[in-house]
């Protein structure tokens, strides 16, 4: 079990499941300042209820979520809230995690590592099996919205840059620090910052 206040590294690329009792708070730190993580939860009892960033929109009235948000679940019930949030930037809502087919039509080899396994895998660990991945929670990636246009860009992010979460229901809690480590010419922006290369990010249980 994870003590608390001990900070537990998730290298670039990986993926982790954490099991959260309701009222159990964990921060996650970027400790780079560069890398996205997309961020999931599911009912610890209820596998088919999960964070619903759709939901959510609808819920709080905001496209981006800000420090004192709950994010709700596909059920409209409370999953999780976003307690404290250093960022000067946003986090998005709008794209889908990256997938096998996504860096398929990038080029790039098959057998890339991407989000949408990375979830999957994470769960798996923990004996759940899942055959749906819902949108996730990109925090510190950079979605501008302008009018009907999104478009992605370099992360804000500074080094040391935290989120605070605090679980309302128990859930299972999946972080994945974003393998992208491609930009394709008019394709895509540097999603983990412009030398493309995922970094490790921290976490740990408060008290």
């Amino acid at each position: 079990m994870t003590k608390t206040n001990q900070k537990i590294e998730l290298a670039g690329g990986n993926s982790v499941s954490i099991p959260l009792n309701s009222g159990q708070r964990l921060r996650l730190i970027n400790t780079y300042g560069s890398q996205v993580v997309d961020t999931w939860a599911i009912c610890a009892d209820v596998n088919s209820e999960y964070l619903s960033v759709e939901h959510t929109r609808r819920m709080t009235g905001h496209v981006h979520p800000i420090a004192g948000d709950m994010m709700w679940s596909n059920r409209r019930r409370k999953m999780l809230l976003l307690e404290e949030d250093t960022f000067p930037g946003t986090h998005d809502t709008i794209v889908a995690c990256c997938d096998h087919w996504l860096y398929e039509y990038y080029g790039c080899p098959p057998g890339h590592k991407n989000c949408h396994d990375n979830y999957l895998t994470a769960l798996d660990r923990l004996g759940v099996r899942q055959d749906f991945v819902p949108n996730p929670l990109n925090l510190w990636m950079n979605v501008p919205i302008d009018g009907n246009s999104v478009s992605i860009t370099e992360p804000l992010c500074r080094p040391g840059d935290y989120v605070t979460f605090r679980a309302e229901r128990d859930i299972i809690l999946v972080f994945s620090a974003c393998p992208m480590d491609v930009a394709p010419s008019g394709v895509v922006a540097a999603i983990n910052g412009p030398d493309c290369k995922p970094q490790p990010v921290h976490y740990e249980l408060l008290a």
